[in-house]
């Protein structure tokens, strides 16, 4: 489940398209927001950073500049520019309510990066309207993590998967020991209500909505786990979202495996490390995050707290949620419109879906495609379509989900991606 980060897009998306482009700057902003709703990054950052260079106390480009490095999981440089544009928007004598907005974006962005000592003020300060319920229990929850996320443990550590469709493995709170799935569509370290009362958290907060993944809002609580372990990693204190038990039942849509996950664990913690999924071997290997070189991996984006990989599917650049949750994977109706022949490669067809009812619903299915992601080659891939809610800002093509990934062998570190055929 995504938290919630459209409403901050929905914001700043109104805002341009309000404001005509009376000048240069705003202009090129706007052609980088094109470029992000097409999904080419490349050209909205060479944008977004010309403007950036030439303007430098211009409010909207530096906070253009923090969406651009938060997309790219570079989160210390998104704060940064977020807090330039703070500074430029009180330069520039913007309003008090812009100026909170503004400081309850930079609340987020420290949070995400586990900065936790300093996002209690900003989160406060921009907890109105629809962020508020949110912000407020963000804070609420920083009050008792550590001033920064800092794992302690072995360099590297290796755990055996446990077995099943769904990649899980074991994990502690305190003296209780549980598995948890390994669910990289998933912004943020979710369990299910019962599974909170069983690891000890007994304090959360409401925590506005999240999207689950068919991108529905569901209501979240947050807490906070005293004593966390991730295998033989001591992480701490460790903020996670509570969920009722059937939202997690609901997370993947084609029902997935017969025993549903009680806890997942989300990108929020996976990307602390670098972490291999190993099907050949069975393991989950966790090592300290050094970055993959760009000669044979993937540059990833994380968008609304799901992690896409650039796939290529019959010569056209696409994005798909790189999600182990999912047991099958899909294409979205956007996905489908940027095929050559668009609309038309859809027949139909019948597949269990799940849905908040539990009914059957008649899909569409693209086949025979070939799918290519960083060292890996799908053929004859047939793919649903399955109707998703329609991102705010960055385009969703499709899911990359457990039916194909459980062929590779996947590492993920610091938002660059390689997923190798297994020999």
């Amino acid at each position: 489940m995504a938290a919630g980060r459209a409403a901050f897009a929905g914001l700043w998306l109104a805002a341009c398209a309000a404001r005509p482009a009376e000048s240069a700057p705003a202009a090129q902003l706007d052609l980088a927001v094109t470029a992000l709703r097409q999904g080419r990054i490349e050209q909205a950052q060479d944008l977004v950073l010309a403007v950036r260079q030439r303007h430098p106390e211009h409010t909207a480009a530096a906070q253009w500049s923090a969406v651009l490095y938060e997309l790219l999981w570079r989160d210390d440089d998104a704060v940064r520019e977020q807090s330039a544009a703070i500074r430029n928007a009180r330069a520039a004598g913007l309003e008090a309510p812009d100026v909170q907005a503004l400081r309850g974006r930079l609340g987020d962005l420290l949070f995400q990066a586990g900065r936790w000592g300093e996002c209690p003020g900003p989160l406060l300060a921009g907890a109105h309207g629809a962020d508020a319920e949110r912000r407020r229990g963000f804070a609420s929850a920083a009050y008792g993590l550590p001033f920064v996320r800092k794992p302690s443990g072995p360099l590297l550590t290796e755990q055996p998967l446990l077995p099943g469709d769904t990649p899980e493995f074991l994990c502690g709170a305190g003296d209780r020991v549980r598995p948890f799935a390994i669910d990289t569509g998933t912004s943020m370290t979710t369990v299910g209500r019962s599974f909170a009362a069983e690891l000890g958290l007994v304090v959360t907060w409401p925590a506005g909505q999240a999207l689950d993944a068919a991108g529905r809002a569901l209501a979240v609580e947050v807490g906070v786990l005293s004593q966390f372990a991730v295998g033989d990693v001591e992480l701490g204190a460790t903020p996670v979202l509570v969920v009722d038990d059937e939202a997690l039942r609901l997370r993947d849509l084609f029902g997935g495996p017969e025993r549903v996950p009680r806890g997942v664990l989300g990108l929020d913690l996976l990307v602390s490390f670098r972490f291999t999924v190993d099907p050949e071997r069975g393991s989950v290997q966790l090592e300290l995050p050094r970055g993959l070189p760009a000669v044979d991996s993937v540059q990833c984006v994380r968008a609304e707290g799901r992690c896409l990989v650039p796939v290529f599917v019959e010569g056209q650049r696409l994005w798909f949620v790189l999600d182990t949750g999912a047991s099958h994977s899909s294409l979205t109706a956007a996905g489908v419109d940027a095929l050559p022949g668009g609309a038309g490669r859809a027949v139909p067809s019948f597949r269990r879906v799940r849905t908040v009812g539990g009914g059957i619903v008649a899909v569409r299915e693209v086949r025979d495609l070939v799918l290519r992601c960083s060292e890996v080659r799908f053929q004859g891939v047939t793919l649903p379509v399955v109707p998703r809610g329609a991102p705010a800002l960055f385009p969703v093509h499709g899911v990359l989900g457990i039916d194909l990934l459980s062929r590779c062998r996947l590492t993920l570190d610091r938002g660059r991606a390689r997923i190798q055929a297994e020999r």
